[in-house]
């Protein structure tokens, strides 16, 4: 028996891979899922017309704001993702809005759907190239949804799985793609989303959760996988592994009180602060470093007002990618997502603007937001220590990010954009804030202490896995859940 843990983009991918090859696999899995009060209302809003939906209905989905962005992201109007589940472990995360997930289908639930997938320069300093990743690509590509078209992305980020479908653009992002077409010493396209699109009404609900369930979370594949043979065990944290020559034992929090479990390996996929605690845990160490792709915010002005944005069809979902080639650090890519109207916009500009809230529509007819991820060498770090069963997580700066996000500033001022960036109110966001984190146990040729093989087996161990960004050697720009997805699916096929 094979025990995979956790239900999150790593766990369902090497699950399938394990299944896939005739394995026998059991998933423990805390398994937090949304009340069945909102669940109800989900269903309900589903079944009605976007017209037919009450203020009450609305309000009951929204997002807190405090500050300038959102505290974090619900999904229709819950933050079960991010609650801790019964006999899991303390993570004091220094970083406000940053939470580990015991949520069945894990941080998908809440996640931004943006897919791409790494290039080979993205894999330098990794012990596995793109020979390796791209048939793990289109493996994963073949049960997850994607929506895009062919454009000059497709030259550097290839679709291997040609999508059916795509989703509307706004006029905002239709005409931005219009002038960034030929722009030099940029790459720019539609933003790739997993996302059921033929179903799509465009009722710009995307970031309070979509009505209708269409962004792809790896909770929809549980129901898949079980009928494949997966022996799902909800309601279970696990807090140690250990193993023999003989198999590995695992010592998990049940609905029954505390269970050891016995197999052939274990497949760890508990997202990287729960995967950090648990294997210091589990091998006597007491420190990790974890590596970010550093995000941050930087909003657009638009010269001209697109008119009617708030009445327009439309997903709030990201609309365009834009690649920027950072020559001064390595030849990486700098990642830019960027956003069109949306109500938490609306919301974070009314905010903004305090007694001349009334000035809101014209801004909105001109605004976007460019959400920007940067890679991890110019970005900061986290500090992870297991503290008396604690794991404590403190950020620590690189000087190197505020030179990266001058040079991204100063490259957008060039373009065509047809838009201001307003650099004055750029928000730097501290590391980990954007949930592009890794490193913790990084995949080596020849693995040291505290770091993994090329199957994710940490320093001395034969039969466990780790399977989730945790044994990411860097974390490049670019989007990361394709790219966990399918690691984690490379090394349930291969171990």
């Amino acid at each position: 028996m094979d025990y995979v843990i956790g239900s999150g983009p790593a766990g369902v991918a090497c699950a399938t891979a394990l299944l896939a090859r005739g394995r026998a696999v059991t998933m423990l899995d805390a398994g937090l899922t949304l009340e069945a009060g909102r669940e109800a209302l989900r269903n309900v809003m589903a079944a009605q017309a976007p017209e037919d939906w009450t203020a009450e209905q609305h309000a009951m989905r929204k997002m807190p704001l405090s500050g300038d962005m959102p505290d974090y992201k619900l999904s229709n109007g819950s933050d079960y993702p991010y609650r801790a589940a019964a006999g899991a472990p303390e993570i004091a995360l220094g970083v406000p809005g940053v939470s580990a997930s015991y949520a069945q289908g894990g941080l998908s639930n809440v996640w931004g759907a943006a897919m791409l997938p790494y290039r080979e320069a993205d894999l330098a300093g990794w012990p596995v190239g793109l020979a390796e990743m791209a048939p793990a690509y289109r493996a994963v590509l073949g049960y997850v949804p994607i929506a895009g078209q062919a454009d000059a992305l497709e030259a550097d980020f290839p679709f291997y799985v040609r999508p059916q479908y795509d989703m509307p653009v706004s006029r905002q992002a239709a005409g931005l793609l219009r002038r960034l077409e030929r722009a030099p010493g940029v790459t720019a396209g539609r933003a790739r989303v997993a996302v059921n699109a033929p179903a799509c009404i465009a009722c710009g609900e995307c970031l309070n959760g979509c009505p209708r369930d269409l962004i792809f979370s790896t909770r929809h594949e549980l129901a898949r996988l079980r009928a494949a043979g997966l022996n799902y065990i909800p309601n279970a944290v696990v807090r140690g592994v250990s193993e023999d020559a003989h198999g590995v034992s695992i010592h998990a929090f049940t609905g029954r009180g505390w269970q050891n479990f016995s197999g052939d390996r274990v497949f760890v996929a508990a997202g990287v602060y729960g995967s950090t605690a648990l294997m210091l845990r589990s091998l006597g160490r007491e420190r990790a470093e974890i590596l970010d792709s550093q995000y941050f915010i930087l909003p657009l002005l638009g010269w001209a007002r697109t008119k009617g944005v708030q009445a327009e069809h439309l997903h709030t979902l990201a609309q365009v990618f834009v690649e920027i080639q950072d020559a001064t650090v390595n030849a990486h890519n700098v990642h830019l997502q960027i956003y069109g109207y949306s109500d938490v916009l609306e919301a974070m500009i009314a905010q903004k603007l305090g007694p001349l809230k009334g000035l809101r529509g014209l801004l909105l007819e001109r605004a976007l937001v460019v959400q920007g991820y940067l890679h991890s060498d110019s970005s900061g770090r986290l500090e992870a220590r297991l503290d008396d069963e604690v794991l404590r997580v403190t950020p620590q700066k690189n000087p190197a990010t505020r030179a990266a996000l001058k040079r991204v500033v100063k490259r957008l001022r060039g373009l065509p954009l047809g838009a201001f960036p307003l650099s004055p109110v750029l928000q730097e966001t501290p590391p980990g804030r954007g949930f592009h984190s890794g490193g913790s146990f990084p995949m080596r040729e020849n693995p040291a202490p505290g770091e993994t093989d090329v199957l994710g087996r940490p320093y001395g161990r034969s039969r466990t896995h780790i399977v989730d960004s945790s044994v990411f050697p860097t974390i490049p720009a670019a989007t990361i859940t394709l790219s966990v997805m399918a690691n984690a699916w490379r090394i349930g096929s291969l171990a």
